[in-house]
């Protein structure tokens, strides 16, 4: 069974937001990785950005697929490892000193935990928590 109209709304908003942001870091990263800091403009840093954004592709390919097949658990569990990307780059930005560095993977964590739940991305025990799942039936 499909979740509720209002969390595939969410879970949706939460795709458009992500894709929009880490789109846009990615691209940044790879036209101009002098622009995200100092020293970007190496070859070890174009380099070391091209691989980052391989890697944020196929996330964020993977969020747009999994909402478009309807994997609801599935796209659960992909906002619960990407929110600890998040909950990663804000700790970074913590030992930086960088507000906007911490406060925006903060949200973005926030945002992805909060679509990971009533999909199942939080559950602990297989099919625990899973709405796309039939349940099973009762003997008798």
């Amino acid at each position: 069974m499909a979740p509720k109209r209002s969390v595939r709304l969410l879970a949706g908003g939460v795709i458009v937001a992500n894709v929009i942001a880490s789109g846009y870091l990615t691209f940044a990263g790879l036209v101009d990785p002098g622009g995200l800091g100092p020293g970007g403009d190496t070859t070890a840093a174009r380099t070391y950005a091209a691989y980052v954004a391989t890697r944020g592709l196929v996330l964020l390919g993977a969020l747009i697929w999994l909402r478009a097949v309807r994997a609801w658990r599935s796209l659960g569990l992909v906002f619960t490892l990407n929110a600890a990307v998040q909950i990663g780059d804000a700790a970074i930005g913590i030992a930086h000193h960088q507000l906007a560095q911490t406060l925006g993977p903060a949200v973005f964590a926030v945002l992805l935990l909060w679509a990971a739940r009533p999909l199942g991305g939080l559950t602990w025990r297989p099919g625990e928590g899973a709405r796309d799942r039939p349940s099973a039936p009762t003997p008798g």
